[in-house]
């Protein structure tokens, strides 16, 4: 039998258990993206319970704690995905051992485990190598369903961490997880913003500029290598590519008189869309990013600004106010074919949704919120409320989850939160400042 079908087993022994539908089962009414063994949609209510103890040291000495380290992110990024519930433990299972194995999944098994994660960890000079075991606690026998090995520096024991968990993610749904993905964001007061990243999570900020100007929108490149954004550092609003993990200069993408602004990778990779103003008004135009050849797309008395791709390549949404209010648009990818989306308020900021569903936005009335409506013009319904305001939404690889900036606590910070569940919103900024602009970028290679 495949391991993908142990793992479907695993998955119908513990929702029977549960009362849960079967994996297969029909999907609630509106749902999309059904995951292969796991269902999240509704409300985020369907979790594995997995076992992940402290990781087993097979080789060298770990003095800086690493295998307690990985057992904590990944459980933590487990938790965050919201498909599933980190059944806890302490200890460390001994390495060949299978009595002692038996004995800490027995335990396991009888808190509540569906699954046990075994991780071995070597450490050998420089580099950390981790090996992972999947377990199905609702066998008797505790049967090991998949195992893979990774290998990185041990300064990166984090990410190490990420990329377990991504894997035990697209062991159990068949696709991968979101740990192993970084967030740019701008940081600073009015008058020195400068561009930062960070891990998911929120840990490991780095600096992406620092020319002590006013960096904005930052929005990552589908390769996840690279970074465009306006800046302010030669005086004007112009629009750069930033290399945060390679050694070379920021690259011109479009330095014309008036707005350069509002940066959006083609999912191809091979061209931005932003907004010029360079012949009057600001419309939109597609840069080739192989020959260098611009294509204006809108041509309108009103302002059409903030354009975001289908994940097809085929389309783009817009704002515009050729109609008074800023609403949102979409047209073909050569501009043709132009419809309204929205209309009766004020809508800005579209984001397309990874998975061509829907396109999430910002809506303004007394505050911002975020909003989300079907590709149709149909369904809208609201994301975020209370108090505050909620804005500059970001998609995570997995359209499942949002990044957005909040004022909810007195001072802008980044959020995040899963689509399915309003209830789920997390802060991810921890350090002292004001923060905004996410852009969540794709899974890192």
């Amino acid at each position: 039998m495949s391991s993908r079908s142990l793992l479907a087993l695993i998955l119908i022994s513990a929702l029977v258990a549960t009362g849960l539908p079967w994996p297969g089962a029909p999907p609630p009414a509106g749902a999309q993206g059904v995951d292969v063994f796991i269902n999240v949609t509704g409300g985020g209510t369907r979790k594995l319970n997995i076992a992940i103890p402290e990781f087993s040291v097979v080789a060298g000495t770990d003095p800086a704690g690493h295998a307690k380290t990985l057992a904590s992110v990944v459980g933590a990024d487990l938790t965050f995905s919201g498909q599933f519930s980190v059944v806890a433990g302490t200890g460390v299972i001994p390495p060949g051992n299978a009595e002692a194995l038996k004995r800490s999944w027995t335990e396991f098994a009888a808190a509540g485990a569906h699954a046990g994660l075994h991780g071995l960890l070597a450490l050998r000079g420089e580099r950390a190598e981790v090996e992972m075991r999947l377990y199905d606690l609702t066998s008797p026998e505790h049967r090991q369903i998949a195992a893979r090995k990774f290998d990185l520096p041990s300064a990166q024991i984090r990410r190490l961490a990420h990329k377990v968990a991504d894997e035990v993610v697209r062991q159990f749904t068949g696709e991968p997880g979101i740990a192993d993905t970084k967030i740019a964001y701008v940081s600073g007061p009015r008058g020195a913003k400068e561009i930062v990243m960070a891990d998911y999570d929120g840990v490991g900020l780095a600096p992406v500029t620092r020319n002590g100007s006013i960096n904005l929108s930052p929005v990552w490149s589908p390769d996840a290598r690279s970074l465009a954004f306006t800046s302010y550092k030669q005086g004007y609003p112009d629009l750069y590519r930033a290399f945060p993990f390679e050694r070379r200069p920021d690259q011109t993408l479009a330095a014309f008189v008036g707005i350069n602004s509002s940066p959006a990778f083609s999912p191809d990779g091979r061209s931005v869309a932003m907004t010029l103003s360079k012949d009057g008004n600001p419309e939109i135009y597609v840069l080739n990013l192989v020959n260098g050849a611009l294509r204006r797309l809108t041509r309108h008395a009103g302002i059409d600004t903030e354009p975001t791709w289908a994940p097809t390549g085929r389309q783009l949404a817009f704002v515009s106010d050729r109609t008074g209010s800023p609403h949102l648009y979409v047209m073909d990818a050569e501009g043709a074919n132009v419809r309204q989306l929205t209309s009766g308020g004020f809508h800005t900021q579209p984001r397309w949704s990874p998975r061509g569903d829907a396109i999430l936005y910002t809506q303004r009335a007394g505050v911002h919120d975020l909003w989300l409506i079907d590709v149709d013009g149909s369904n809208p319904r609201r994301l975020t409320g209370g108090a505050g305001d909620n804005q500059g939404a970001t998609w995570a690889p997995n359209g499942r989850h949002v990044a957005f900036q909040s004022s909810r606590q007195g001072r802008w910070q980044i959020y995040a939160m899963r689509v399915d569940d309003p209830g789920s919103v997390q802060l991810i900024t921890r350090n002292p400042g004001e923060f905004t602009s996410p852009s969540w970028s794709p899974r890192l290679p």
